[in-house]
């Protein structure tokens, strides 16, 4: 009986709908959600129309939305290694907070030299190891 109950605490964990849990997220093809940017909370403001977020596609090109413009651009990536460059944006106007945003989103994007996948979280870090986006995983 005891071996019983010890091979039923080794069996892998299974979500209520009986399949496996979901495993964790990749750097490429997932969209990845601002939640912290250059210490800041990421908001959502009113007038807003999406949130601020990242989807790097195979291939080394970037897309997503700053919360206010489309964002386009290159990524190059290598051992832990990130970066973002030729980075583009559409040109339409929000309010003053959702530009202050943007302006913060893409300079943290443009100070990225490293990246750390943590659960369902990716971290971007400066050259100097400082936690400049924290992003989410949501698809």
């Amino acid at each position: 009986m005891l071996l019983f109950m010890a091979a039923g605490c080794s069996a892998p964990y299974s979500k209520p709908d009986g399949g496996r849990p979901s495993s964790a997220p990749k750097l490429i093809g997932t969209t990845w959600r601002a939640v912290e940017i250059l210490g800041r909370k990421a908001s959502f403001f009113a007038g807003q129309k999406m949130d601020a977020h990242l989807i790097l596609h195979s291939g080394g090109r970037l897309g997503g939305s700053t919360g206010c413009n489309n964002v386009n651009g290159v990524y190059n990536r290598n051992a832990g290694k990130l970066s973002f460059t030729s980075l583009g944006t559409t040109r339409m106007a929000c309010s003053p907070n959702i530009m202050e945003q943007e302006r913060r989103f893409l300079g943290a994007m443009r100070s990225t030299a490293a990246y750390e996948i943590s659960g369902r979280r990716l971290i971007l870090f400066d050259r100097g190891g400082r936690a400049v986006m924290e992003l989410i995983a949501v698809r």
